[in-house]
């Protein structure tokens, strides 16, 4: 019976990648470039991160919202919540918050918000170009999210998010709803520790940018007044994604865990991607984390997206412990930048 029901899974998993393969594919030359709401693409987490976001399989609890929704229904406290921040280039920086509880039978429940901070920019206008008058503004760039996961059996689970993306500007906004779908399955092949992950990301509607900021003023000869008409702006796909990814845990010597994983990501918005990673766990201490994001080159593949050019390694470290009836999770990841500054992502998590 159990058999029968895991045969079940997997079919209706390759029914989704057949279904949403089309819409990611990512060998279109033509739609590089051309995606909207690209802050979607921007990580979370600092644990999963610094394996260059390569375990698909065994990423859990409110870590895993980002990287793949199903690992959130294997979260050990009742009641959790994360913060993170990070700072991407110059001054702008990313503020993460998650919470997350426990639901019974039902499932898990976690809502997150994803915020960009720009910092202050100074005001300009065709009549002030130099932003003389001293005003200042800072764009509103934000993903809510509400994920739903559950454990299907002791070997699979399955989870879901909704979210909300919103871009605004002075006289202008965009908003759009992405839908990621993620499952986790354990034991492949009947190898106990070997894992198999499928995230699909940042499927939805397109973004397109309105407001007063578009207007413009035309005479209209047959009224002969003047008014208002609104200037075309372009609608943009979400960058979409379908990832696969493969991981392998085990105890080297009592005390002593392993984690190694690779992650294939095909995207829409450009080239595919190749990820590697691995951790290191003592006791369930203290952590050791690396991920490499240049194996996408290292196949050969056609051309490189950006973050194989620009990003191309990550390290990190992990501390867990607890304080009476609260579990405390410290986590730290550094990835490298070719171009810019590399970026520091600190994380704190909290559970009840």
């Amino acid at each position: 019976m159990r058999r029968n029901k895991i045969s079940l899974y997997l079919l209706l998993l390759a029914g989704l990648l057949m279904v949403w393969s089309p819409l990611v594919y990512g060998g279109d030359q033509a739609r590089i470039g051309t995606a909207g709401g690209v802050q979607l693409e921007v990580p979370v987490g600092a644990r999963d991160l610094a394996m260059g976001g390569s375990d698909l399989a065994y990423t859990k609890g409110l870590d895993a919202l980002f990287w793949n929704p199903a690992g959130f229904s294997n979260t050990e406290s009742v009641a959790s919540a994360v913060f993170s921040t990070m700072t991407i280039f110059n001054d702008v920086n990313v503020n993460y918050l998650a919470l997350g509880v426990k639901a019974g039978a039902f499932g898990n429940l976690a809502f997150s918000i994803k915020a960009f901070d720009f910092g202050d920019i100074p005001f300009t206008t065709v009549q002030d170009m130099d932003g003389a008058s001293g005003r200042t503004f800072s764009p509103t760039f934000f993903t809510l999210g509400l994920t739903y996961a559950k454990r299907l059996t002791d070997a699979i689970s399955l989870g879901v998010t909704g979210k909300l993306v919103t871009e605004r500007i002075p006289q202008a906004q965009a908003n759009a709803f992405a839908l990621d779908v993620g499952l986790q399955y354990w034991g492949l092949g009947g190898i106990d520790g070997l894992g198999f992950g499928v995230a699909v990301k940042n499927v939805g509607s397109s973004i397109q940018y309105d407001g007063s900021g578009f207007l413009q003023q035309t005479f209209n000869p047959q009224t002969g007044r003047t008014e208002f008409s609104s200037i075309p702006t372009q609608s943009d796909e979400l960058p979409a994604s379908i990832e696969l990814g493969v991981s392998y845990k085990r105890e080297i010597a009592e005390g002593n865990t392993i984690i190694l994983s690779t992650d294939f990501k095909n995207n829409n918005l450009g080239n595919d991607q190749g990820r590697i990673g691995g951790e290191y766990a003592y006791n369930d201490l203290f952590f050791l984390r690396a991920g490499w994001l240049g194996l996408g080159r290292a196949l050969g593949f056609d051309d490189t997206s950006y973050d194989d050019m620009n990003y191309r390694f990550t390290l990190g470290v992990g501390l867990h412990f607890k304080l009476g009836r609260s579990d405390f999770n410290l986590d730290y990841a550094f990835r490298d930048s070719q171009y810019f500054d590399g970026n520091n992502l600190f994380s704190v998590r909290i559970g009840f």
